[in-house]
């Protein structure tokens, strides 16, 4: 991964959204945009004229529309399917997980996280979609 990398925040609490964010920066990225629900995340993809969105870090539970309906978004829509996709989350009913993962989450890390596994988990998410 290069230090360009441009990721996308989408959580609806501003403190977990600052916490990625100082953790991705503290990793050596700089380039993150952050939103704080699935509708504004889409709009941004959407719109975006800047450098494109390489990596998309979304919680799971937010108001209306799920880190889950975002990940089906994303995966239905050609520009965007191949994108590493990780879910925040405290979740960890079986027959949810199994619903990302056949919607083609890249994977999921656990709240709350060591920045470690933040680390690891990018990592596995990068090397499932550029090898």
């Amino acid at each position: 991964m290069k230090a360009e990398t441009h990721f996308l925040i989408v959580d609806d609490y501003s403190n977990i959204r600052n916490l990625v964010k100082g953790q991705l920066n503290d990793f050596g990225f700089a380039n993150v945009t952050e939103r704080d629900n699935v509708d504004k995340g889409i709009s941004f993809l959407e719109t975006n004229t800047g450098k494109p969105v390489d990596f998309i870090i979304s919680d799971w539970n937010m108001p209306g529309k799920t880190g889950l309906d975002f990940l089906k978004w994303v995966r239905s829509q050609e520009k965007f399917k191949k994108l590493p996709f990780l879910i925040l989350t405290t979740e960890n009913e079986q027959a949810k997980i199994m619903n990302a993962v056949a919607a083609g989450v890249s994977n999921f890390l656990l709240k709350p996280w060591e920045t470690e596994d933040l680390a690891s988990k990018i990592e596995l998410c990068w090397k499932k979609h550029h090898g």
